[in-house]
């Protein structure tokens, strides 16, 4: 799977959540977010891998799922610096 399979999944579950007359707002929301999703997607698969990059999307996507909220910038830059972490132990880096 990759970057663009990822996003997609994402897209569809933003889509699940928010495609509804009331959630107009934060449909808007989603799409401006959208950019730095990909961009974490493609930092952590630069970094970790494509199982990482997985990992992550799978994070974004079940958090969108479940809470339906979209995960700020902050916090998908923090969860894929863990999953970075884990994967590769000697790499220091913040996304």
């Amino acid at each position: 799977m990759g970057v663009r399979d990822a996003l997609w999944e994402i897209e569809c579950a933003i889509g699940d959540a928010f495609d509804q007359p009331n959630r107009e707002s934060d449909r808007q929301t989603a799409q401006s977010r959208r950019s730095i999703y990909e961009q974490a997607l493609i930092d952590v698969n630069q970094q970790a891998g494509s199982e990482a990059m997985h990992a992550l999307s799978s994070w974004i996507e079940r958090e969108i799922r479940t809470s339906r909220r979209l995960p700020a910038s902050h916090e998908v830059r923090q969860i894929g610096t863990e999953i970075c972490r884990r994967t590769t132990p000697n790499v220091s880096l913040d996304l």
